[in-house]
């Protein structure tokens, strides 16, 4: 059997349960929270073809990445997030711009709270086991990345990593989606992705440019 054939279904409902923890954001407009906006353009690059630069504003912040070559991208502004499906549906990358939780960040030092972010995680997955926890970077800041396992409806094993990057309007989670077997390979696109994120809380943005092997 294809891994389409044994991931789709178990990615589709993977992606659906993604939503709830972003619940804050669909009440935003009536709660106060800064107004989101999220678009993408495709850019043509010579000798290489087009690639897509994703840009989200939340309020006087805004944010830019590059999304990898050949994924195929679906933009859900109520949920605040955006989604990158590779066309074989091997894997999944999403972004979501999170509200930040007063319990989340350590006041001391403004840094996020692995042990909060973990707690958040098992409760979305309440069979899932991190297998590795971590630090990772994205637009000039750190947070804490968790690696877990588990299985989908199917018994079929699955792999994420997710990672938390805090900004000023917030925090982004970075989610890569896909098959235990396929970790190492899509691992890249995430770290890609990840590499040409920039925010700028008031001002002109610094716009990524695309990777050679983006």
């Amino acid at each position: 059997m294809s891994l389409p054939s044994r991931l789709a279904g178990g990615v589709a409902r993977v992606l659906a349960a993604l939503v709830p923890l972003s619940c804050a954001a669909q009440t935003a407009a009536t709660n106060g929270t800064p107004d989101f906006k999220l678009t993408t353009t495709r850019h043509e690059l010579d000798g290489i073809g087009h690639y897509f630069r994703a840009v989200a504003k939340v309020g006087t912040n805004q944010f830019a990445f590059i999304v990898p070559k050949g994924y195929l991208i679906r933009v859900d502004e109520p949920n605040r997030q955006l989604r990158a499906v590779e066309r074989e549906d091997k894997c999944a990358i999403t972004v979501r711009f999170l509200e930040t939780s007063t319990n989340g960040v350590d006041k001391a030092t403004g840094s996020l709270k692995p042990e909060v972010f973990r707690e958040l995680l098992l409760q979305r997955y309440p069979t899932g086991r991190i297998t590795q926890e971590s630090s990772l970077s994205a637009g000039g800041r750190d947070g804490p990345a968790f690696d877990f396992t588990w299985k989908n409806e199917g018994g079929f094993s699955l792999q994420n990593r997710v990672a938390y990057i805090p900004t000023p309007a917030g925090v982004v989670e970075f989610n890569l989606l896909t098959s235990a077997a396929d970790k190492e390979e899509f691992t890249y696109a995430l770290n890609s992705l990840m590499l040409t994120f920039r925010f700028s809380d008031k001002g002109k943005i610094e716009l990524p440019e695309l990777l050679d092997k983006l």
